[in-house]
């Protein structure tokens, strides 16, 4: 299933996404920002790849400009179909691509696929706080804090954590209101 917005199109994830997915995960800065399972060498990405496509509990995409270029990918993982909920992970891996608002509307069209189309009611996320960029678009998005919590991060210092959520009823009656 693909979902088109003005700027940005998410597709399935390919194969030849891998090198690309590869590159984010190893780079530094975009480490710092990340928590999560992202295949580091070729070998470990064809397992990874493999296991997306038989994972009922998640749903992997590459975001594309309107022009083909893969900037990043987003997914909804941790899905629970009981509780209808899902954890939102996202990456601009293209850095050129930052502060731009292409992650802002991949969000949304991420969103809307939970709630329209996979009938969630929840969707949630952990941002480290110090990543303000994020936040913002988080929040741009319907995304509202819920907590906090602190994890020892990757230099075993401690980084403090934000838990955001939105949900299908708080994002309609927001989109409702008149500006």
């Amino acid at each position: 299933m693909e979902h088109r917005g003005p700027r940005v199109h998410l597709r399935p994830v390919r194969p030849d996404d891998l090198e690309s997915i590869i590159r984010w995960t190893n780079d530094p800065e975009l480490r710092e920002l990340m928590e999560g399972e992202y295949p580091e060498e070729p070998g470990e990405g064809r397992r990874w790849y493999q296991r997306t496509l038989q994972d009922r509990r998640s749903r992997q995409f590459i975001i594309e400009t309107r022009d083909g270029l893969a900037i990043g990918d987003i997914a909804l993982g941790e899905i629970s179909w009981r509780a209808r909920e899902a954890e939102l992970r996202i990456r601009i891996g293209e850095k050129a691509y930052w502060n731009r608002g292409y992650g802002t509307e991949a969000v949304q069209l991420i969103v809307r696929h939970a709630f329209e189309d996979l009938g969630l009611e929840r969707v949630y996320l952990r941002v480290f706080t110090f990543n303000l960029r994020a936040i913002r678009c988080y929040l741009k998005s319907g995304f509202r804090p819920e907590g906090r919590l602190v994890r020892k991060g990757s230099d075993g210092a401690p980084k403090e954590i934000l838990l955001m959520t939105v949900e299908r009823d708080r994002l309609a009656r927001c989109l409702a209101r008149p500006s």
